[in-house]
């Protein structure tokens, strides 16, 4: 009878909802290539709720400039996500949406300018500064995946990605030119 012996106070029972899926983690091309698939399925997430955004931003800019910057950019974000689906397409993967907190929290700061500020210069000025935020981040993103696609030999897809990265480029740049027309003096704020 001391064969056997009686389980230990201090050993934790595991419970079969406690039990987690293991998932393989690859490396190179294959892994390359989940990386890939899960930086697009996250960059689809970002231009989605952009799409959802842009509407709030174009309603709430005062100068022309700012809303025709918006709204180039609200139509090119429009053939960016075909793209990204046409991506999904050439890895033989569904187009599927992964939460990107980071996104969340640029929108919501663009949301916070809108709601701490009047119409006009000052709010323009905050909605630019934060769509720049935005710009850089996709530009930081499409940028690492065209590299990975090219690397990976996914020429297709490094190509669109390359379409899209050059359309964040100029408006980068669009942007910048707005913000740099901003003029400030004793009275406040000028556009």
């Amino acid at each position: 009878m001391d064969s056997f012996r009686k389980p230990s106070a201090n050993k934790r029972r595991v419970d079969e909802n406690e039990i987690k899926t293991i998932r393989l983690k690859f490396d190179g091309i294959i892994g390359l290539r989940e990386v890939i698939l899960n930086e697009l399925q996250s960059l689809y997430y970002v231009e989605k709720a952009l799409l959802k955004a842009f509407p709030k931003m174009i309603k709430n800019a005062c100068s022309f400039e700012l809303i025709e910057a918006i709204t180039l950019h609200f139509e090119e974000t429009k053939q960016q996500v075909i793209r990204l689906e046409d991506a999904f397409l050439a890895l033989n993967e569904n187009p599927k949406l992964q939460r990107c907190q980071a996104i969340e929290q640029l929108i919501n700061d663009v949301d916070c300018t809108i709601e701490n500020t009047k119409f006009g210069a000052i709010r323009d000025a905050g909605i630019l500064l934060s769509l720049q935020k935005i710009e850089h981040y996709e530009i930081a993103t499409y940028s690492i995946l065209s590299t990975y696609a090219e690397s990976s030999n996914e020429n297709a897809i490094a190509e669109l990605l390359a379409i899209s990265l050059n359309e964040e480029k100029v408006t980068e740049l669009r942007l910048e030119k707005i913000s740099n027309s901003i003029r400030f003096d004793s009275n406040g704020i000028n556009l």
